[in-house]
């Protein structure tokens, strides 16, 4: 009688570790098919931003943000306030100048360019004792959850770039347990870059994140493959990739980007698409996303090294431009791009006359509220565009 109990209990236990293992190797499945593929549509893109103008700029946090705002990350609180997480820093680019860490501010809807800063000190930022951030963070991306730490994806500032000219970013993870007020850092290097000849072999800078049930989230990473050389620019080349969790913290990163720059199968030359922004919309996937194009008619260098050259046909890499695009999916993993369709002008002489990029998006209701950086990718503030809903097509 023991025996034929011991035999029932095994073959439970082993039916159980069965179905487990069946749905692992399924999620797995479906977490790395063979490639997520971006197809273009020459459709004329229609989406009526209205620009509203600057929000604040660099010092509206006293010295911390003296010289440098950028890469905010709007949620929309219970009570219904705003609440920015943003990267800012004392002293202004070249990069890992200066302390750069990420703050918040909370503003009341009815008045959008008035912002309450709530942190006196950093929730995430520099440790002179850490390599891989002594000169801190940026590119904030905050997920609330409701029965669970709230997220804080961010990219790390750290080590010593110049040699190489080459940036060493990594993409890190901190918890909040009282939503978002104070934060604890749980990963400083949660996804590990490629292998070499993949698309993102190189730095890992931003991401934003979906949660889209209990234990299903999507990521969209920025992803670093090479860099080139523009005469006197050593510029990255930067995609976006994917990836799924089942925890938000634990990623399968897919082998295809979901959008890739195109590099010099476009004019100007696309070197950097970077710091996507989601929404998911009655089952529509939404992306605004930044896109650098180098100087027109600017080619990479053939030759080696990295002197500047000199010459006849020399192209300069100088007056390059970040400007915001949009892609659509059914499924957060193949896209359709609307490509060289920015979906706002400049505006010469203000805060964005010469880029806009690193937006978030915020769902109002009736409306889409886009917060974005300006010119100097932080250097001139951040602003905010707003867009009826019923138009976002």
């Amino acid at each position: 009688m023991l025996h034929m109990r011991c035999r029932k209990v095994r073959a439970m236990k082993y039916r159980q570790v069965s179905l487990v293992y069946l749905w692992a190797v399924v999620w797995l499945g479906l977490a790395a098919p063979l490639r997520a593929e971006t197809r273009f549509s020459d459709e004329a893109l229609e989406q009526a931003w209205v620009k509203r103008g600057i929000i604040f700029a660099p010092g509206f946090a006293g010295r911390k943000s003296a010289k440098f705002v950028s890469s905010p990350s709007v949620i929309r609180l219970d009570d219904g306030r705003l609440r920015m997480y943003v990267w800012v820093a004392d002293d202004t680019p070249p990069w890992l100048r200066g302390r750069h860490m990420i703050i918040a501010a909370e503003s009341h809807p009815s008045n959008p360019f008035r912002w309450e800063v709530i942190s006196d000190e950093a929730l995430v930022g520099p440790d002179p004792d850490v390599v891989i951030r002594d000169k801190g963070v940026g590119f904030p991306f905050v997920l609330p959850r409701d029965n669970a730490p709230w997220l804080m994806y961010y990219g790390t500032w750290g080590g010593d770039w110049t040699a190489k000219q080459e940036l060493l970013n990594r993409l890190g993870v901190a918890e909040s347990h009282d939503r978002g007020l104070t934060w604890r850092i749980a990963d400083e290097d949660m996804l590990p870059s490629g292998p070499p000849g993949s698309f993102d072999e190189g730095a890992l800078p931003s991401a934003a994140v979906l949660q889209r049930s209990e234990n299903d989230y999507l990521m969209w990473y920025t992803a670093a493959e090479k860099y080139l050389r523009f005469v006197d620019v050593n510029q990255g080349i930067l995609h976006i990739g994917v990836a799924r969790s089942r925890d938000g913290m634990h990623w399968q990163k897919f082998p295809e980007p979901a959008l890739r720059a195109r590099e010099a199968e476009a004019e100007p030359f696309e070197a950097c698409l970077a710091r996507p922004t989601v929404l998911e919309l009655d089952g529509v996937y939404h992306m605004w996303f930044g896109v650098y194009d180098m100087a027109p008619g600017a080619r990479p260098d053939q030759a080696s090294g990295k002197r500047p050259l000199t010459g006849e046909g020399l192209k300069r890499a100088s007056g390059g431009s970040y400007r915001i695009e949009y892609a659509r999916s059914t499924d957060g993993i193949n896209w359709t791009r609307y490509a060289d369709q920015p979906i706002f002008s400049l505006s010469p002489g203000e805060f964005d006359s010469s880029s806009q990029t690193y937006g978030s998006v915020v769902d109002m209701g009736d409306q889409l509220w886009m917060f974005y950086t300006g010119d100097g990718l932080g250097a001139t503030g951040v602003g905010l565009a707003t867009l009826d809903k019923a138009d976002l097509r």
